[in-house]
């Protein structure tokens, strides 16, 4: 059974998590990692079952806490290339993402641990931002 939740959302920090037995994954790190660790605890998850962080864009709620989380648990980041290289110049994920950057390109499918996600990108305010498109969580 899929399961997902959001973990906080608003200009405070996003984070939602979605898995299965076999996979789980974050959508964006806007909160810190003893937050997110806490949070998935509640709905019974521990952070040994995220495998990977997806990052929708720069915004300072979406993106707060993953340098951090990266550097702690050292999970894969997946981003455009345009979206990480905004990454690593942001106070917030600068030097942080180091050995977790995987880079995905807008409108192409990308595999990992059995989910498929599609970036694309969207207008959001007044700027072009990469998000993702679940296709398949097996």
């Amino acid at each position: 059974m899929v399961k997902f939740f959001s973990l906080s959302s608003g200009s405070n920090g996003n984070c939602y998590y979605i898995g299965n037995d076999e996979t789980g994954l974050l959508i964006d790190a806007g909160i810190g990692p003893r937050t997110i660790k806490k949070r998935l605890q509640e709905h019974g998850v521990s952070m040994d079952s995220v495998d990977f962080i997806l990052v929708t864009h720069d915004h300072i709620d979406h993106i707060k806490g993953l340098g951090m989380v990266a550097q702690k648990y050292f999970k894969p980041v997946y981003a455009t290339e345009k979206l990480h290289a905004s990454l690593d110049n942001h106070s917030c994920t600068r030097c942080r993402l180091s050995g977790c950057v995987r880079k995905t390109v807008a409108g192409e499918p990308s595999t990992y641990k059995g989910v498929t996600f599609t970036p694309f990108i969207v207008p959001h305010k007044d700027k072009k931002f990469s998000t993702r498109e679940l296709k398949e969580l097996s």
